[in-house]
């Protein structure tokens, strides 16, 4: 099949949306925007709380963001890129934040069918916050953020056997911020909105169906893993954990396997683009829609090897094929299995250090200098707002100090140091034994006093990608999604190399290397106080 032509990945995240148009010929980034939920004027009106782009919660623990925001972003971001490109786009898919949930209505059928009408995208049509505001059982959207959950995952590793069986099913230990436990808490103490709701999507599949028109459209296998309902090994729902979930809920577990979508891979084509693309982007009718998948696996499409990604979350991927319970078991982009652990308290929680000394929020100049300022692991600090998982631990906020300098950095140091604790069971990556580059990427990535210290943690070499990864691996994705299986390794690696604009190997430095690893040093201390 011929190279001509591009290729459209769009990623909704936590705090913002990013489309990157794809070059097939030249295999570089042609075209790429973004709009922030905050910062944007167009998505004014969602409620957003002031410090974080998410509905205020009604309850501690809970972080949910409007369906409607979703939509509205994917309007507004598709309107910043040249027509002239997109009317020469192939194929697109989607990235979008892990575990989060939209409940569709019994209604949601006109909408669909509303898509693909004859003058659907033309001037003065609605747009489709507002075509969809009545498909919606539930116009909250519960993200990965959730933390109030803990019960409702114990319940589900309870009923699948305990910790070893549940692993070995789901391919992971039932986080309390996956899908199922979310969604079972949910729809226990909003039975109307549940009883209302004819199809559970994630983010990722809900954005799909819209942009194909199909309601329909599948859950692809590496975000079906971030649920607590797929048996990963088989790739299809699991019978034990469709009942766990649902136990003592209405409909039980019939109920609930008739809301989810089928199991697919991410490279299926779901359909053609709907006419409402066609007539307000000017996207050929003839592109397809990939099944995508979520920001993470359209991130490790970028990387063959580890990967160190620092965004709102911190997430580290690795290569594996067996779950283990201290790693999360999941497919990729492609459909390759890897594993991860994740810590959610990332650049917000760096994010807040600097408000509370008074800087601005995206003050990283003052952030740089106090890196180069600090003396590695000299801090025992450690902030963490929201319950973590990786490793299991509640909210801390010790060891503060008054100097912007020294609290920063040794924030820092903790993020990273407890996501490298973390990840030591399972990490294929980094380790004295192995001088394999560590790809890093995500917007705290920017950061060359945060990449000296990853290096010297990892005792490995690492080298940065370009923050638009989520996107651009979706981007990538769906040009693979375009050619025969055979051929499809050889297209990925090919378009990966181009879009990435890798950097610089940063290696690690021998003096930070013993402040950290030294017998008595600061990754031994920080593991002691965590527990």
């Amino acid at each position: 099949m011929g190279t001509e032509g591009f290729s459209l990945g769009i990623d909704s995240s936590t705090q913002g949306t990013t489309a990157v148009v794809v070059d097939l010929e030249s295999r570089t980034i042609a075209a790429q925007g973004r709009v922030r939920y905050r910062d944007d004027r167009r998505l004014a009106g969602f409620g957003l709380a002031e410090a974080q782009p998410l509905l205020p919660p009604r309850e501690r623990g809970e972080a949910d963001q409007p369906v409607g925001l979703f939509l509205a972003a994917l309007d507004a971001v598709l309107s910043d890129l040249p027509r002239e490109l997109l009317g020469r786009v192939r194929a697109v898919a989607v990235s979008a934040q892990q575990h989060g949930q939209v409940w569709l209505a019994g209604g949601a059928g006109a909408a669909y069918a509303g898509l693909g009408m004859e003058g659907s995208g033309l001037a003065g049509s609605p747009r489709l916050s507002e075509r969809f505001a009545r498909a919606l059982a539930s116009d909250r959207s519960p993200i990965w953020m959730s933390a109030n959950t803990a019960r409702e995952a114990d319940h589900i590793r309870a009923a699948a056997g305990g910790a070893d069986a549940m692993t070995a099913v789901s391919g992971s230990d039932s986080p309390l911020r996956f899908t199922g436990a979310v969604l079972r808490r949910r729809a226990s103490r909003e039975p109307e909105a549940y009883a209302s709701c004819r199809t559970v999507h994630l983010i990722s599949s809900f954005l799909a169906s819209v942009l194909s028109a199909r309601e329909d459209a599948p859950i692809d296998w590496g975000n079906g893993s971030g649920t607590s309902l797929m048996d990963w090994e088989k790739r299809r729902w699991s019978d034990v954990l469709v009942r766990a979930v649902s136990d003592g809920l209405a409909g039980g577990a019939d109920g609930l396997r008739s809301r989810l979508p089928s199991l697919a891979s991410p490279l299926v084509t779901v359909g053609p683009i709907a006419r409402y693309f066609t007539e307000r982007y000017g996207i050929p009718p003839e592109a397809i829609v990939a099944a995508g998948s979520g920001d993470n696996p359209q991130t490790k499409v970028l990387a063959s090897g580890g990967l160190l990604s620092l965004g709102t979350s911190f997430v580290l991927m690795a290569e594996g094929r067996r779950p283990h319970r201290s790693a999360n078991a999941m497919y990729d982009g492609l459909g390759r299995p890897f594993l991860f652990g994740c810590r959610t308290n990332g650049a917000l929680a760096w994010e807040s250090v600097r408000l509370s000394h008074g800087l601005a929020a995206a003050d990283f100049a003052a952030s740089e200098r106090a890196l180069a300022s600090s003396e590695p692991g000299s801090v025992l600090r450690v902030l963490q707002a929201e319950r973590e998982s990786f490793p299991e631990s509640p909210p801390m906020d010790t060891g503060r100090s008054e100097d912007f300098a020294r609290d920063y950095a040794g924030v820092v140091d903790s993020s990273l140091g407890l996501l490298w604790l973390g990840s030591r069971p399972f990490a294929a990556s980094g380790g004295a034994a192995s001088r394999e580059a560590l790809t890093v990427t995500g917007g705290a990535s920017a950061s060359e006093g945060t990449l000296k210290r990853v290096a010297s943690i990892w005792e490995c070499p690492v080298a940065r990608i370009d923050e638009a990864g989520a996107a651009a691996g979706a981007a990538v994705a769906a040009a693979v999604a375009l050619v025969p299986e055979a051929e499809r390794g050889d297209r990925a690696s090919a378009l990966a190399a181009g879009v990435t604009g890798r950097g610089r190997l940063i290696e690690p430095d021998p003096r930070y290397v013993a402040a950290y690893h030294k017998d008595g040093g600061y990754l031994g201390r920080l593991a002691r106080m965590i527990g």
